[in-house]
């Protein structure tokens, strides 16, 4: 035993061991759970926004308890990498991260800079043509062909096509409405440059129609003084689009990128 005592390796794993031990029982003041009053004001003023009054002593006792074994499993998930490759989480932090980026105070533009905003996206704030007109509806070519040779010879329109879910009539509809009703280059069809005649067959999505436009509004662009609100809200969302944009270019510059 005394040989064995005087050698220099027991020693080291006696005291390495010892150290292990310390490490491993000893609390570490970096892993504390620390309940601050900060925390507890958040947690009471959370119960309070949520519920409408504020806690009692026992509810927050029991709210406190909660966060500090949520706090517990969040940080053994974190210890244990949970939260890599989890494409939710990785959508919230950068959704979270984005909100961050748009944060900055955005001071009320000057007449000017909404006056040039305004200028630069002016189909944002116009309306475009519109169409008045009515529809006959038919399932085939032929029927649609004799139904507008009858119009054209004295019978009433109102007393012909055939039964469908279309309206016959509609109002100041954009292209975009009519072929979202009609299907796609339906309203690329039609003649707007004689009104007040009955013309077709058109064919549609769901057959053949005649159609009689009895008005066209033009394309029309609202003032500035009318669309200065929507000028400004919109100013302030490109304003932080823009600062967003900024906050990853920055990053990106600081930022060494392969690509394998």
């Amino acid at each position: 035993m005394r040989t064995l005592y005087r050698q220099p390796l027991v020693w080291f794993l006696c005291i390495s061991g010892a150290l292990f031990l310390a490490d491993a029982y000893s609390p570490k003041s970096n892993d504390a759970i620390v309940v601050t009053p900060a925390v507890r004001e958040r947690i009471s003023l959370l119960w309070e926004t949520q519920m409408g009054s504020v806690p009692s002593a026992s509810e927050l006792d029991s709210l406190i308890t909660a966060w500090i074994e949520e706090e517990a499993l969040y940080r053994e998930a974190l210890r244990l990498g949970l939260e890599r490759e989890d494409s939710i989480i990785r959508r919230r932090l950068v959704q979270k991260l984005n909100f961050i980026a748009e944060s900055d105070p955005i001071t009320e533009p000057e007449e000017a800079s909404l006056l040039e905003f305004y200028e630069l996206h002016l189909s944002d704030y116009s309306l475009p043509e519109r169409l008045t007109f009515r529809q006959l509806y038919f399932r085939k070519e032929e029927s649609a062909i004799a139904a507008l040779d009858a119009i054209q010879s004295g019978i009433d329109a109102s007393t012909l096509g055939e039964s469908t879910m279309l309206n016959r009539n509609y109002a100041y509809r954009s292209a975009l409405d009519i072929n979202s009703n009609f299907g796609m280059d339906f309203a690329s069809q039609l003649d707007t440059e004689h009104l007040k005649l009955w013309q077709g067959p058109i064919k549609s999505s769901f057959g053949y129609h005649l159609i009689f436009i009895s008005a066209l509004e033009p394309e029309q662009t609202t003032p500035f003084v009318a669309a200065r609100d929507k000028v400004i809200s919109d100013y302030q969302l490109a304003s932080k689009t823009l600062a967003r944009q900024r906050y990853v270019e920055t990053l990106l510059q600081n930022t060494e990128i392969r690509i394998e």
